[in-house]
């Protein structure tokens, strides 16, 4: 009686943790859907030639300066850096246009964070 009372036990504890096993991977589906529709969005703006307001972080590597995207972690070359002139490691939030094509953005407005948003770095 004692053998099958921790036989019906183990049997249960594998069910219920194969189910936790599904419940955590069900949760990087959401964050997947989430890029993925950033990545469609970003590719509609850039075909069509319309400006888009992006957060993300400013940061230089190689010597360039990059834009470093929250949504969908993208970096980004900047066409012109000098519009970032000074942000350097700061969360920003941008008006660009995107180039596809050279994963590259032209930057039309910049706009610092505020200072909760800056300490929040996720990179």
């Amino acid at each position: 009686m004692k053998k099958l009372g921790i036989l019906i036990f183990a049997f249960a504890l594998s069910f219920s943790l194969s189910g936790f096993a599904q419940n955590s991977s069900m949760g990087n589906t959401s964050s997947d859907k989430k890029v993925a529709k950033a990545e469609k969005k970003e590719a509609k703006a850039a075909a069509k030639g319309k400006a888009m307001h992006l957060t993300g972080w400013v940061k230089s590597e190689d010597g360039k300066t990059v834009f470093v995207n929250d949504k969908d972690k993208q970096t980004w070359n900047v066409a012109n850096p000098d519009a970032l002139a000074g942000h350097e490691g700061h969360h920003v939030k941008v008006k660009a246009n995107l180039d596809e094509a050279n994963k590259s953005l032209t930057i039309d407005n910049v706009k610092m964070m505020g200072k909760k948003k800056q300490a929040k770095k996720t990179s």
